[in-house]
């Protein structure tokens, strides 16, 4: 299935008979003159069209003929805006949350129909959205899970297919999350497929060797050093004809990756678990790529990809086989409050679409993800994240579960480590809208002036350190043909961007020279082709004297090339709720908090100050499962 809705294939119709609400002129007419009208209009991917009948007496039908908005995001949009203009004969319907461009645009087209058709759109946008109020949700079930992203759907899943019965809110009108939004690397070593990669070079391997140099910081680091010690060996011994790798490597590089302030028994299970729980995600719908990259950040070749390459692929998986395990799934539903009785969790309040909720439940499953979308709870806890600052973040993504978990006594972790990228979109800080995602290898980096000023292959932290000192905080990724993982036969890159589209729309760049494409983004020619140059002589020689990056892939030579604008963005709160192995939730005392458990972003201390790419994906989906399996374990006992 393909991330995007294709331009011209796809129409999706909406008629809905309205029998009120229609706009009359003042002599007591009807204001439309009927007839079909055909208008378009700019939504987040692209120009959206969209054919709108309307009738002597009301808006008839809506059509949307074209778009190029992200599924799973943008779709939402599309679906329920047409739907509900017809059915409140109303302009003021309300946008989608996360998809407000997308919502704003529908409401444009259709706005432009109506002033052909002699409507008055003004009053249109003041006709009353009168919705039906249901009855109040009172509801009892096994296992609650709070948030509908990757986390909480496989909580919820995991939960069912262990015999619970379960009920999953999400606050928003559609799932996904955060993970909806990412481009879908998942870690894992895969000897199976990692076979198929080249080596690595000395200098990668000189880094790997170093991680066996550190001085312990406790009994089992020192064991972790000593098992990557015998891989190695046992490597050397070997062919040496493919990719190293071992889970020793794994949990070493998280571990030293967020300075040794992660939790190393949960950065095990992180590691031991995420090839057979990537196994797991195939069983329940994902399908995964032979292709094994290094996501930026991620410091190894070891990302894993659906085939869409993005996180859309994990939501809609999880949700088709939670439905058919019989989850019952809410949206709308927004949970505000822990129910407790006797020091014991044992449910949830809140709203449904407007009306009391109240949900009893044995076990309920905090999966609401981080904070970085609250601009001043990240403020409170680093002040240099302004409001400046962009996010990746869904603007959902507001904490509202280590709220209600702090305000029964959990206990909080790691809340000062919040993670930015250097790779956001200049428009609004999110991760699509550039040529060069499926890869560290396939990609340089570069600030204004045509130079490069940092290791790509790095920590994120201190690449976004890097970026931030650039002029205007600004820099180009620069790639090119040979990514042939990141663009798909349709023209689709990781993030479903028509990539014909991005170059129309001037959001990235393309030519068939890099004298040429500096010339677009108004960088000295002679200056970014002595860049590339050198650039290519590091690919080439596997050594990049300036800054020290390690991890290449082909050289960047096979036109036409791209530059992709990028800025800082906020992206990953490392910190949250604390939890145990089972997800249970600790308080203060680092006692359980019963009935109460937790999984994903909105939990703290797995990553330590720094999260490697590309493990994000594998501890909501790691510990999401083990949440639902832990909650099952309690329902049966």
């Amino acid at each position: 299935m393909s991330l995007k809705y294709k331009l011209s294939i796809i129409t999706l119709t909406i008629v809905i008979v309205a029998f009120t609400g229609c706009t009359r002129n003042k002599n007591g007419e009807t204001s439309y003159k009927s007839g079909t009208y055909t208008t378009e209009a700019d939504g987040y991917g692209g120009v959206i069209k969209v054919e709108t009948t309307l009738t002597g007496e009301k808006i008839e039908k809506i059509k949307i003929l074209e778009n190029s908005e992200t599924e799973g995001i943008g779709s939402i949009a599309i679906e329920k805006i047409p739907s509900e203009i017809v059915e409140f004969q109303s302009l003021g319907v309300d946008a989608v949350s996360g998809a407000t461009k997308t919502s704003a645009a529908i409401i444009e087209a259709v706005s432009k129909a109506v002033e052909e058709a002699g409507g008055d759109v003004q009053a249109l946008k003041k006709a009353p959205v009168e919705k039906v109020k249901g009855e109040a949700v009172i509801k009892e079930t096994d296992v609650v899970v709070i948030g509908g992203g990757g986390a909480g759907l496989a909580a919820a899943v995991s939960a069912a297919d262990n015999g619970a019965k379960v009920i999953l809110v999400e606050k928003t009108a559609a799932l996904g999350g955060n993970t909806v939004r990412a481009g879908g690397p998942y870690n894992a070593v895969d000897p199976e497929r990692q076979k198929n990669v080249e080596p690595a070079d000395e200098t990668s391997m000189q880094k790997v060797l170093s991680l066996t140099n550190v001085e312990p910081k406790n009994e089992r680091h020192a064991q972790l050093i000593e098992e990557l010690k015998e891989d190695l060996k046992t490597y050397e011994n070997g062919s040496k004809d493919y990719l190293f790798d071992s889970l020793a490597l794994h949990k070493l590089q998280t571990y030293d990756g967020g300075d040794y302030i992660g939790k190393l028994d949960f950065i095990e299970v992180l590691v031991d678990e995420s090839l057979t729980t990537s196994e797991w995600m195939a069983e329940n719908g994902v399908q995964w790529t032979d292709e094994i990259s290094t996501v930026p950040g991620g410091l190894w070749p070891r990302a894993h990809l659906p085939v869409n390459a993005a996180g859309y692929d994990y939501i809609k998986a999880s949700e088709n086989t939670a439905r058919e395990l019989g989850v019952e799934i809410l949206l709308n539903t927004k949970a505000t409050e822990l129910i407790i009785e006797n020091g014991t969790v044992v449910g949830i309040k809140g709203e449904s679409d407007g009306q009391n909720m109240e949900i009893r439940a044995k076990v309920v499953i905090i999966a609401t993800g981080g904070f970085a979308a609250n601009i001043e709870m990240r403020k409170e806890y680093d002040p240099s994240l302004t409001e400046n600052l962009p996010t990746t973040n869904s603007p959902a993504i507001v904490g509202d579960g280590i709220i209600m978990a702090q305000n029964v006594g959990a206990n909080l972790i790691g809340m000062e480590y919040i993670q930015s990228l250097p790779l956001g979109n200049p428009k609004d800080g999110t991760l699509n809208g550039w040529i060069g995602g499926a890869g560290v290898e396939y990609y340089y980096q570069v600030n204004k002036e045509g130079k490069r000023f940092m290791a790509e292959d790095g920590r994120r932290d201190t690449m976004t350190a890097a970026l931030l000192a650039q002029t205007d905080a600004m820099s180009y990724v620069i790639s090119s043909t040979n990514n042939d993982v990141d663009i798909n036969e349709s023209g689709i890159n990781i993030w479903g961007d028509n990539v014909d589209k991005l170059i129309q729309d001037g959001i990235v760049f393309r030519a068939d020279t890099i004298e040429g494409l500096a010339e677009q983004i108004g960088i000295d020619p002679q200056v970014l082709k002595e860049t590339h140059d050198t650039f290519n002589n590091y690919v080439k020689t596997g050594k990049d004297n300036d800054f020290g990056r390690t991890l290449f892939g082909e050289q960047i030579d096979k036109a036409p090339f791209y530059a992709s604008p990028r800025v800082p963005t906020v992206h990953h709160t490392m910190g949250g709720i604390e939890i145990d192995l089972e997800n249970h939730v600790l308080d203060a005392n680092g006692k359980r908090i019963p009935g109460l458990l937790a999984a994903g972003e909105v939990t703290g201390g797995i990553h330590g100050s720094n999260r490697l790419g590309g493990n994000a994906l594998v501890d909501i989906h790691v510990f999401g499962k083990k949440a639902g399996e832990e909650a099952a374990r309690i329902v049966k006992d």
